[in-house]
């Protein structure tokens, strides 16, 4: 929000002052950031049903958001058009005669896979794009073909396949309220990402009726985990046939904060957690990646981030170190700064400070800023010296023709002559 935030940044006791330095990245929203794993996406090696609408489904939500705002985003128009041809035309030409998809083309179908590619068609419809109507006709009558009876979701995977299909048919405008509000009534059989689910269908479909929505979204902040580094979500079970990780599942619950209850306190921390669980620029497995991207975005739609409009400066040690104003042209572009340690402060704490305020014509800044400061330094090297965190790397060399017994090793040698095996 508009004002100051301090951080103190403290060098070791020892360094080398010729290198390393201190960088501060501010980002007026997750757009930029979120970049790299749109990318990580569009370039998966790997064409089953699932990777393949990974790669196009993210991109749309993005897409959609930026089109809403009446935001412009060259990178993802110029390239989208053939990322989302290339994945319809593939979907089509696997689809079943029962209407539904398996894993690869020969597989059977499957329920979950024929919800996650209908929700990338409503997804790609919704962004503009032509999508067949009869492909998606029949996927819906699969699903609800394929719908489990209340007796037969006693185990946790079978009860989260079963939300998944009941938020996506609600999605589609075909939604089941009666077998939806059965599965709140064995809501304890879900894993936490199965209530997430359940709490969207419900969204959608009883959005005059809070209850059943407020006593999932209740069960869930019950149960997540609070750190350092952020809020996140653990199950006590892993959802194989969902492909389901806990980061996954911290993802999920994010979109359902972000589109149910965007002022909960404890979705930013959730944002936090899963920038972080980042690495290079992306997340570990495809599904991951993909509802991380779709919650980041539904986020930055509910914060009002990319219209954000605002000034701003960095003060280290009372010397500016940048400054700039966000707008909604710039609102996807990451700002770097870095200060070298030779310029720091040795003896005492550094004071970091990152302000924001409104701009001229108004009262208050909108949007959000983002910081993150990365401080780089090397010791001594006569100071670094040998860790034992508990692996050992051993060898020893011994000579191929010893003959010891069983019950012994054949001794260590330090020297041996030429021809020695």
């Amino acid at each position: 929000a508009d004002g100051q935030r301090l951080e103190a940044v403290a060098l070791p006791p020892s360094y080398d002052p010729t290198q390393g330095e201190l960088s501060v990245h501010i980002d007026p929203s997750l757009a930029a950031s979120m970049a790299p794993g749109l990318k990580y996406l569009e370039h998966y090696p790997y064409e089953c049903t699932e990777q393949t609408v990974s790669r196009f489904l993210p991109n749309v939500v993005t897409y959609r958001a930026f089109k809403k705002l009446g935001l412009e985003r060259p990178d993802l128009e110029e390239r989208l058009p053939d990322l989302v041809s290339f994945g319809l035309q593939r979907l089509y030409n696997q689809q079943h005669y029962d209407g539904g998809w398996g894993w690869w083309v020969l597989d059977k179908s499957d329920p979950f896979l024929t919800a996650y590619v209908l929700l990338g068609l409503i997804e790609a419809q919704r962004a503009g794009f032509v999508v067949d109507e009869g492909v998606m006709e029949r996927a819906v009558n699969f699903l609800q073909d394929n719908l489990s009876s209340p007796r037969d979701v006693e185990r946790h995977w079978q009860a989260n396949r079963q939300a998944f299909v009941l938020y996506v048919l609600a999605e589609a405008g075909q939604g089941d309220v009666g077998r939806t509000v059965t599965l709140f009534g064995q809501r304890d059989v879900l894993d936490t990402f199965g209530k997430a689910y359940l709490a969207l269908a419900l969204g959608l479909l009883e959005p005059e009726k809070p209850t059943r929505v407020n006593t999932l979204l209740s069960d869930i902040t019950g149960d997540a985990i609070v750190s350092a580094t952020g809020t996140h979500w653990e199950e006590e079970q892993v959802d194989y046939y969902a492909m389901n990780t806990d980061t996954r599942s911290t993802a999920i619950v994010l979109t359902a904060l972000a589109r149910l209850d965007p002022g909960n306190a404890l979705a930013p921390n959730g944002v936090r957690w899963l920038m972080a669980a980042r690495k290079d620029g992306h997340w570990e497995t495809t599904q991951e990646t993909a509802w991380a991207v779709i919650a980041l975005t539904d986020w930055m739609v509910a914060t009002g981030e990319l219209e954000g409009a605002y000034n701003w400066h960095v003060v280290v040690n009372g010397d500016l170190l940048g400054e700039g104003s966000v707008s909604r042209e710039n609102v996807t572009d990451t700002v770097e700064l870095q200060i070298a340690v030779a310029e720091l402060l040795a003896e005492e704490v550094n004071r970091v400070v990152i302000e924001r305020w409104p701009p001229e014509e108004k009262e208050a800044g909108t949007g959000r800023l983002y910081y993150s400061l990365y401080l780089r330094y090397f010791k001594p090297v006569e100071e670094v010296t040998a860790l034992n965190r508990g692996i050992i790397v051993s060898r020893r060399y011994t000579l191929a023709d010893c003959a010891v017994g069983e019950q012994q090793d054949c001794p260590a040698v330090d020297q041996a002559g030429v021809g020695d095996v």
